[in-house]
């Protein structure tokens, strides 16, 4: 246990935070490509850039070195969050100052190649802090694990997309911000998307300190009976995973887990871009997003003590397929709707329910794979099974936005057949 954190609320806000830096670095790449399609993306564009989300596939190869190798003195899980996490304040730091040349040159490799090392680097992260969440709430109640994971990411991700592009509106902050309290216009939001990254790497600095200076670990770990035990070396923690995969019931688990996105990929990676190539404002978009994160927020703390997470997954699975037909069917009515005055209040119900039922999903899922993993390799365990999840997603969302490249364009219209309007969510 970590001895620093006396209590179950110190333990969840230490999670909490650091899934929150987690989701800040994934929203502002999710983000990336809705600004792209403003300065003439294509689809084929925003297949190429998603190769970034694929490190978050692959973590399984490193992540035993993550459980395995560490110093003693200075703690298992600060001896790679520290690292890390500067390493990423550095990088984004150094990229603020040329993310506007690129995006607005449309340097589509460049920004991927970038972005694959920061998401490289978040799923590192991301291997340390399943492996501290798993030691600290595994005697106590793993639904933890997934709450904190879920509510964290999604309040990072609400930062590094609605957040940012809310505020980032020029006609935004113009018409709400700077009107109402009698301030010259201006030409840019209350900041840019440069400003931002910068901000960002100054909150992960920070964070970062304090893990120096307030984080005290212990190397034992406990196990679910709460009984004290010895980390595994490399060599073994690799062993286990061999040992893993060739179970029955991790092999079933892994058909699943690559198969189950074939019918969500649509709807979760085309739906902000397939409405803003119809016209709807970034900016509107991003202010639908915050009533929509706001009630997502709620899905996890439903679930936060349940102990049959695989119930609650198979009816939200079904759910979420259900919802995306409605969904399909608004974008592709929206040129005709979008005028309307129930436009966005309904865009709104829909893609709240839609989100809510993901999130839902999402939480009962990582919920199980907590309760099934060995704090041992807590890190370790929970990324294979969450690697198994991330590389369906990654390989159908590729596939997806490559084939929407070649849909008939009375299907999937681009930008250009818009006025200027078109931004992104």
């Amino acid at each position: 246990m970590v001895t620093h954190l006396q209590t179950a609320l110190s333990s969840i806000f230490l999670v909490l935070i650091l899934y929150v830096l987690q989701g800040l670095t994934l929203g502002l790449t999710g983000t990336l490509p809705l600004i792209l399609v403003a300065h003439g993306a294509t689809w084929k564009d925003r297949g190429t850039f998603n190769f970034a989300f694929y490190p978050f596939s692959f973590k399984l190869i490193w992540a035993p070195l993550i459980d395995a190798l560490y110093s003693k003195r200075f703690g298992r899980r600060k001896s790679w969050l520290v690292p890390i996490q500067l390493s990423m304040a550095g990088i984004l730091l150094l990229l603020s100052f040329f993310v506007e040349s690129f995006i607005t040159n449309l340097r589509i490799i460049l920004l991927t190649v970038i972005f694959i090392f920061i998401v490289f680097l978040t799923a590192t992260q991301d291997i340390c802090v399943d492996g501290l969440a798993i030691t600290l709430f595994s005697a106590t109640n793993p639904q933890w694990a997934s709450t904190s994971q879920t509510v964290g990411q999604t309040l990072g991700r609400f930062l590094g997309s609605s957040f940012l592009l809310t505020f980032e509106s020029a006609n935004f902050t113009n018409r709400f911000i700077r009107k109402p309290f009698s301030l010259p216009s201006a030409a840019s939001g209350l900041f840019t998307v440069e400003q931002f990254i910068r901000i960002a790497a100054l909150f992960i600095l920070v964070v970062t300190t304090c893990l120096v200076l307030f984080l005290r670990e212990k190397e034992d770990v406990s196990n679910s009976n709460g009984e004290e035990t010895e980390s595994l070396s490399l060599l073994e923690t690799y062993l286990s995973i061999w040992k893993l995969l060739k179970k029955k019931c991790i092999q079933q688990l892994t058909l699943v887990a690559l198969l189950a996105p074939i019918g969500m990929v649509a709807i979760n990676y085309m739906t902000y871009l397939s409405l803003v190539t119809q016209g709807v404002p970034r900016e509107y978009l991003a202010l639908v997003n915050i009533p929509v994160t706001l009630i997502t927020i709620a899905a996890p703390l439903i679930i936060r003590h349940t102990e049959l997470p695989l119930i609650w997954y198979a009816g939200s699975y079904l759910l979420y397929l259900i919802s995306g037909i409605p969904i399909a069917a608004y974008v592709y009515f929206t040129p005709r709707i979008i005028s309307t005055s129930y436009y966005y209040p309904l865009l709104i119900l829909l893609l709240a329910w839609n989100e809510f039922i993901m999130t839902l999903r999402f939480a009962a899922q990582v919920g199980f794979f907590a309760s099934i993993s060995e704090p041992r390799i807590g890190g370790t365990y929970m990324t294979l099974l969450v690697t198994l999840h991330n590389l369906g997603f990654a390989l159908h969302s590729s596939i997806i936005l490559y084939v929407a490249n070649w849909l008939p364009k009375s299907l999937v219209l681009s930008s250009s057949s818009h006025d200027g309007s078109c931004h992104k969510y």
